[in-house]
């Protein structure tokens, strides 16, 4: 079974979160809520709390195909200023795997010094922070540049979703999904 690992900090955007989560399950995809501090409680950018399932710091990352980052200001400025965020983020693109960012979490991609060789795109207002550390800035929706997938806000989290789980399952499933969901 693919695992991915969705990093959580307060403040992070609910239709980012929900949608790539639901997406991925719907895919096949287990998936684990770590929070990145010691209580499980994580609160939304617009008034959603979930729970995440354990601290990042308990989990054994070994087992991870993938993390996904979501984006919400504030969750995003939460997640660039915890170094264990920023070493995950590391070890992941190190060990060849999958990582994946929206709207302003390519700024965690900057920090973590991952994209110099890669394009990227982002939500347009934090363009500024994520350009100069990547070889191309682009204003496509979805951009896979290797194993690093960016995305722009919550307009393209389908879309952004859904290229993440072809990229871990395959075209048939991710397909079936797509079209199990109407979707365009």
């Amino acid at each position: 079974m693919h695992k991915v690992l969705f990093l959580m900090a307060d403040g992070f955007e609910e239709i980012e979160f929900a949608t790539t989560f639901d997406i991925l399950i719907r895919g096949g995809v287990k998936v684990t809520l770590a929070g990145i501090y010691n209580d499980a409680k994580v609160a939304g950018a617009h008034g959603l709390s979930i729970r995440a399932d354990a601290a990042l710091s308990e989990l054994y990352l070994g087992i991870y195909e993938g993390v996904f980052l979501p984006g919400g200001g504030a969750g995003v400025e939460n997640l660039c200023g915890s170094e264990e965020v920023i070493r995950c983020v590391q070890k992941f693109h190190e060990e060849d795997k999958w990582v994946a960012a929206i709207c302003a979490a390519p700024k965690v991609l900057a920090q973590s010094k991952i994209i110099s060789n890669y394009t990227i795109t982002s939500y347009p207002s934090v363009r500024e922070e994520v350009e100069p550390f990547c070889k191309k800035y682009s204003e496509e929706r979805v951009v896979v540049d290797r194993k690093i997938i960016t995305s722009r806000g919550p307009g393209t989290a389908e879309e952004f979703a859904l290229a993440f789980l072809e990229q871990l399952v395959g075209a048939e499933i991710a397909e079936s999904v797509r079209i199990g969901m109407l979707a365009r």
